[in-house]
């Protein structure tokens, strides 16, 4: 006798958390991709990860953190630059996350009387009140005037949060636009370059894209970058859609590793016994199945060196300006503006 399917339903908080046309991406990219969407994690619970603390629980990982959240308040008079002289600077930050990278940013434009505004945008509500909270902290005389829009800038909403309507500066002239994508957060989407060409096409001649990122510099590299690490390290929200799903996690173990076609890491989990999820979906109900020695990945990192990020740019319409590594050479700013 097999082993007995294990046939489940989401939980109840999973039909609260999603929309109809979430939930219809959730089963789509489980049942095309093998793939639980990441950017859809900061979403309830898994956004209480962020509310914990900012600091990393491995403490190794801290001195890159912090290196990799300075890398805008560095560089700030050299992304100035890029500007014409003494114009006002608009921020619009895709997936603010705590806003910790940005604030040094803000803070530093503030001083020099260059700030014309700051918008974010995220899909969770969640991160956008721990966004609005910190800004609120740190910035406690200007946060009232700063936009947090709650949608999904891989979408519609984009064109919406860089219309082309202004708000004009000091001296009557149309804000620079710096538009930002830190912290990684490009990297959270299984197509990276679908979400940079959709931001490209959406993007003014006033317009900077920033990104800071971790690279590859082929040195202190992990060692599931070798061979794949069964139970290697993972966040714990990193299984939170897979909880959501109701999913028991002894009916799968954790991998990490390398996938070297695709130059990412990846985090997946690889089923132990068959498990059928059955969804509740806006066309009717749709059910994904998994057998023994399936995976599903559900967290990936591209992790390239500096030459491939600036191919990758170039590759999707966007002319490289600046490329800074930090202190720790393993992170980097990006600003990049669209290729004529």
């Amino acid at each position: 006798m097999g082993i007995q399917r294990h046939v489940v339903t989401p939980r109840e908080d999973f039909y609260r958390l999603y929309s109809a046309a979430q939930v219809d991406a959730v089963a789509d990219s489980l049942s095309l991709r093998a793939e639980f969407p990441y950017q859809l994690t900061y979403l309830g619970e898994g956004s209480e990860m962020w509310r914990a603390g900012e600091v990393p629980s491995n403490p190794g990982l801290v001195p890159m953190l912090r290196d990799i959240n300075s890398l805008l308040t560095r560089h700030a008079e050299q992304l100035l630059a890029l500007a014409p002289p003494s114009s006002p600077i608009q921020i619009v930050d895709l997936g603010p996350g705590t806003t910790r990278p940005v604030r040094g940013l803000i803070r530093h434009l503030l001083e020099g009387n260059r700030l014309a505004g700051y918008r974010a945008v995220d899909i969770s509500a969640e991160i956008l009140e721990l966004a609005r909270e910190n800004l609120q902290s740190e910035f406690p005389d200007h946060a009232e005037n700063f936009e947090l829009w709650h949608g999904d800038f891989t979408g519609p909403d984009l064109k919406r949060v860089l219309a082309p309507e202004r708000t004009s500066g000091h001296s009557g002239a149309d804000p620079f636009r710096f538009v930002i994508l830190a912290g990684g957060t490009l990297y959270n989407f299984a197509e990276p370059n679908q979400v940079l060409r959709q931001v490209r096409s959406a993007m003014s001649d006033h317009d900077v894209l920033l990104l800071t990122l971790r690279i590859d510099v082929g040195s202190d590299r992990p060692a599931f970058m070798k061979q794949v690490s069964v139970g290697g390290p993972h966040k714990p929200q990193q299984l939170a859609g897979l909880d959501l799903l109701a999913i028991d996690r002894s009916w799968y173990v954790t991998e990490t590793g390398f996938d070297r076609m695709r130059s990412e890491i990846f985090v997946r989990a690889r089923f132990l016994e068959p498990v059928t999820v059955t969804f509740d979906a806006e066309g009717g109900s749709r059910t994904v199945s998994f057998e023994p020695e399936d995976t599903v990945v559900v967290w990936r990192y591209l992790y390239q060196d500096s030459a491939a990020v600036a191919d990758q740019l170039t590759d999707c319409g966007l002319q490289v300006r600046v490329l800074e590594h930090g202190q720790d050479s393993q992170v980097v700013l990006v600003a990049a503006t669209p290729a004529p």
